[in-house]
C-alpha cells in the first residue's frame, strides 16, 4: 500500500464526509466545558443552556437520533448515572429519561457500554456499531462518541446515534468513485457500505481487510484506514471469481 494508492484517496475522501459528525461533538463537548461552574458542584440547573442547544440543533440535524452529553459517575448532582441527551421521533424532539436504579432488572448501564469506555480509557473519536439500540431509539445506529476532558479529569462523554443510512449514503457517494468493488469496514469486522452486492451492511467479514494476492480468498488488493479517527478502513477488492472472496459472516 503506497501513500496515493486508490484506498489512500478513498479513505481521505471518506473522512471528509463524516468529519462534521465528530465537529459537532466537538461542539456540544465545549458547551458542557461552559457550563461548569467556577468553583460549585455540577448540578442539573448548570445544563439548561445546553438543554436549549440539543433540542434546537436536533430539529436541524436529521443525519442523527439523538445527541447530548453523558456524565461519568458523580461528576453531576453526585448521581453515578446523569444524561443530558435529546432525541428526536419523527418531528418531535424530547429529553430521552432512562432507567438508572442500578437494582432495577431494566437499569440502563451505560458505564459498561464500549462507545462509553472506549472513550474513557482515552481513545480520541469513538464509532460504535450498528447495532438496534433497544435500550435508548430502538433504531438501527451508530453512536459515536468523544470523551469531554477538563484540567485532565474525564467527566463523561458527548455522544451522538447516527442514522445508519445516512452515514452509508455520505460513504456510498465516495465509494462510487471507484471503479472496482470497495467497502468499508468498522473495528468490528462489520460493514459499513460498499458500492457493490458483494456485501451488505451490518454483516461481518472473516477477518480485518488486508492487503494480499489473488491466491488468498480472504485478501484485498488495496486497504487503507480512514484518517477520521474511528479506526475504520476502506478496501479494495480483487474482481471476483468462481470462489466467493469474502462471504460474510452473521
Amino acid at each position: 500500500m503506497t501513500t496515493g494508492s486508490p484506498a489512500r484517496r478513498l479513505a481521505e475522501d471518506a473522512s471528509r464526509s463524516l468529519e462534521p459528525i465528530y465537529e459537532l461533538l466537538g461542539q456540544i463537548a465545549d458547551e458542557v466545558l461552559r457550563c461548569l461552574p467556577p468553583r460549585a458542584t455540577l448540578s442539573e440547573a448548570h445544563f439548561s443552556t445546553l438543554h436549549r442547544s440539543l433540542a434546537e440543533r436536533l430539529q436541524r440535524e436529521h443525519a442523527v437520533w439523538g445527541m447530548g452529553f453523558i456524565a461519568a459517575p458523580f461528576v453531576v448532582d453526585g448521581l453515578e448515572r446523569y444524561m443530558a441527551w435529546w432525541q428526536r421521533n419523527n418531528d418531535r424532539v424530547a429529553r430521552l429519561r432512562l432507567n438508572f436504579d442500578p437494582t432495577s432488572i431494566d437499569v440502563y448501564d451505560y458505564l459498561q457500554m464500549d462507545w462509553y469506555q472506549l472513550a474513557k480509557r482515552g481513545q480520541a473519536r469513538v464509532a460504535y456499531g450498528p447495532y438496534v439500540d433497544y435500550s435508548g431509539s430502538d433504531m438501527y445506529t451508530i453512536t459515536a462518541t468523544i470523551p469531554v476532558v477538563a484540567d485532565g479529569t474525564f467527566l463523561g462523554v458527548a455522544g451522538a446515534d447516527l442514522v445508519v443510512g445516512e452515514v452509508e449514503r455520505k460513504l456510498l457517494e465516495v465509494l462510487r468513485q471507484a471503479d472496482e468493488d470497495a467497502v468499508v469496514v468498522n473495528t468490528e469486522r462489520r460493514v459499513i457500505a460498499a458500492n457493490t452486492p458483494r456485501w451488505f451492511v451490518g454483516s461481518r467479514l472473516p477477518a480485518m481487510p488486508a492487503v494480499g494476492s489473488t491466491a488468498d480468498p480472504s485478501s484485498f488488493r488495496d486497504v487503507a484506514e480512514m484518517p477520521l479517527g474511528t479506526g475504520w478502513v476502506v478496501a479494495i477488492a480483487w474482481p471476483e471469481n468462481d470462489t466467493d472472496r469474502s462471504r460474510p459472516q452473521a
